[in-house]
């Protein structure tokens, strides 16, 4: 009982299976390393090949868990069905953790000119697919949970500028527009509170994550500067 209490027990996630979205880069990248250091078999999903390829090659090297890659690209209910489709077909009858983590940053245009087909793209990806996947991983999420002892874990990448007002200085100084992608972090935060109470009873937990600017591109560190006068602590 007493080794029950132990923190590595409490939250141990070995041998679970996960599967990450946009898991090649960036913060997915991030998790599905965490998570194959700590004993899990992760597929990340992405729509670049060579980018999957060596990212799993990289973190299965590292161990002692296992990274597979899955190509997707998801922009639609049925892209989402698909991947689903795919992480079952390689032998996977349950899954413990799904990561909606896949996103685009952001577009470089003002907001007297934002192209519409933009907002298209952010929406689909941040709001409509993190539903549309989730709600296809069901079966599989609910046969892994073991209710309220062992739930599954549905999380998902917000941000943010999801639960607070504005955006960031440094796209303004830019002359850049971030609204389409600000707001798309509102739905996905309210999608997520939604699904949290939807899938409870199913065994299914949902929880979002809220980062801030994490400096996984260029632009970031070009911008740093501008950036830092955001963040209090000044890092």
């Amino acid at each position: 009982m007493g080794d029950n209490l132990l923190i590595t027990n409490l939250f141990s996630i070995k041998d679970k299976t996960a599967l990450i979205t946009g898991g090649a880069t960036g913060i997915g990248k991030m998790i599905a390393k965490a998570f194959v250091k700590n004993g899990v078999k992760v597929y990340i999903a992405s729509r670049n090949k060579k980018n999957l390829e060596e990212t799993a090659e990289e973190l299965t090297k590292m161990g002692p868990g296992v990274c597979y890659g899955i190509e997707a690209n998801l922009n639609s209910k049925e892209s989402c069905e698909k991947l689903a489709a795919d992480f079952k077909k390689l032998g996977n009858e349950k899954l413990d953790i799904l990561v909606n983590n896949a996103g685009v940053v952001g577009y470089d245009a003002a907001i007297t000119d934002f192209p519409e087909e933009a907002w298209d793209e952010i929406y689909n990806l941040h709001v409509k697919c993190v539903f549309y996947l989730t709600i296809a991983c069901l079966p599989l999420l609910e046969r892994a949970s073991d209710k309220q002892i062992d739930p599954s874990r549905v999380i998902i990448t917000g941000s943010i500028l999801g639960i607070g007002n504005g955006e960031l200085k440094f796209l303004q100084s830019r002359g850049g527009c971030g609204l389409p992608y600000s707001s798309s972090k509102h739905a996905v935060h309210s999608v997520a509170k939604n699904l949290a109470v939807h899938l409870s009873s199913r065994g299914v937990n949902v929880n979002v994550l809220a980062p801030g600017v994490v400096p996984v591109k260029d632009v970031f560190f070009k911008h740093m500067d501008s950036i830092l006068t955001d963040i209090p602590q000044g890092r």
